[in-house]
């Protein structure tokens, strides 16, 4: 019988647990001739069903301050745990597999004490023996990505774990190596698919730094669990980046921008960038200024990130006279592309926003109008109007009123 009396050893974050449970300390050895077998009080580790722990009222049938004095002993609480162990489960299948092969069915002891232990000089499960038993030779945190597994489910799944639990996960040696940030490091042992991440992280814990996780098949089987960003900023920084990387990024990230979004997000940048988004010169290159239409047109990067198009944007260009007068008419912004209003919806369907910084709707509804203008339907190629009627009907109601087709 594999009878584990509590299985909070093999946990991330069982150590308080295990404190609540020796906080009032059972002496077992003083017991055992009281008690011959474990399970006359840990009777749950072979019946389904039944309390793994003794009720406190058995105790005083001796301790009924006559026969012995009275004491006072409480279960603990379940412990806070993402160990994937059930003590009547486990028995039968260990016991299974060793009565085939002609071994010994394992005792509480086994699991409970260290060796040459005298009878009932138990305490709490060792990793050293799980580890044993299942093949692995190797320290705890060291086991192979595959193996987690074995005892653990993932984070989603451990429900009772609290954001404190998550955060104080020890970091396996692995992920101490400056190559595991990389896509050879943690982005081949995730699409790997053995789902060992998932012990520890969630979707969200990825999503700090990948922000294509629709696209990404290994991310997206993740399950969601916010949780996990207790862990964030646990990836080593290449050795590219110290010492003092921070005062000398701006021209590597100007020179090689495609090496930085293997790791980063703009959101990272906009933490120190964004507080002075108006005056900070140095977070766009020398000379930017002239030629920021077709940075912004071509979508080199989000100026609604840092910029208000509707203030910031419309402030300059109204001083220089860029501004809407009339609906895409001679006099305006576009006059440097005399045709452009044969090719706007295109450009408006790129990026919009840059759009909405001199023209509001009633502009575009002059031509753009079920109900009224010139009728000119302003959906381009393969647009589906049923799914963005499912999605968010108002959107139709500005060019077709209430009678959306």
């Amino acid at each position: 019988m594999r009878a584990l009396l509590c299985g909070a050893v093999l946990l991330f974050a069982g150590a308080a647990a295990h404190a609540q449970q020796t906080a009032v300390p059972f002496d077992h050895a003083k017991h055992r001739k009281v008690f011959p077998v474990c399970t006359v009080c840990h009777a749950g580790t072979v019946t389904a069903g039944a309390p793994l722990w003794p009720d406190s009222t058995g105790c005083a049938a001796c301790h009924d301050g006559v026969v012995q004095k009275r004491v006072v002993w409480q279960a603990p609480e379940a412990p806070r745990t993402n160990l994937d162990f059930d003590h009547v489960r486990h028995a039968g299948r260990a016991n299974a597999k060793l009565v085939a092969a002609g071994k010994d069915v394992p005792r509480c002891a086994d699991c409970h004490a260290a060796p040459g232990t005298a009878d009932f000089g138990v305490n709490t499960a060792m990793v050293s023996r799980c580890f044993a038993c299942h093949g692995l030779r190797v320290a705890h945190l060291a086991a192979p990505d595959t193996a987690c597994r074995t005892c653990h489910v993932p984070l989603a799944s451990a429900a009772r774990l609290v954001l404190a639990d998550v955060a104080g996960f020890p970091s396996p040696p692995s992920h101490a190596d400056a190559r595991f940030g990389f896509r050879d490091g943690h982005g081949a042992l995730a699409a790997a698919g053995t789902q060992g991440c998932a012990t520890c992280h969630a979707r969200e814990f990825c999503l700090t730094c990948h922000a294509s996780t629709p696209e990404n098949r290994v991310i997206a089987a993740l399950a969601s669990d916010r949780r996990s960003l207790a862990l964030a900023g646990r990836l080593p920084a290449p050795p590219s980046h110290r010492p003092r990387f921070a005062d000398r990024h701006a021209s590597v990230a100007r020179a090689e921008p495609g090496s930085c979004a293997g790791c980063h997000v703009r959101a990272d940048c906009l933490e120190c960038h964004r507080p002075n988004a108006g005056s900070a010169a140095t977070y766009h290159a020398a000379g930017f200024l002239s030629r920021h239409p077709a940075a912004a047109y071509a979508r080199e990067t989000s100026c609604s990130e840092c910029h208000n198009p509707g203030q910031f944007c419309t402030s300059c260009h109204a001083k220089a006279g860029l501004v809407a007068r009339e609906a895409l008419r001679p006099g305006t912004y576009h006059d440097a592309n005399p045709a452009f209003i044969a090719g706007h919806g295109r450009a408006a369907r790129q990026n919009l926003e840059t759009c909405v910084s001199c023209h509001v709707e009633r502009d575009c509804l002059t031509c753009h109008s079920a109900l009224g203008g010139r009728h000119f339907n302003p959906h381009g190629p393969g647009f589906d109007a049923a799914r963005m009627k499912r999605k968010n009907p108002e959107v139709c109601t500005a060019c077709h009123g209430t009678s959306i087709p």
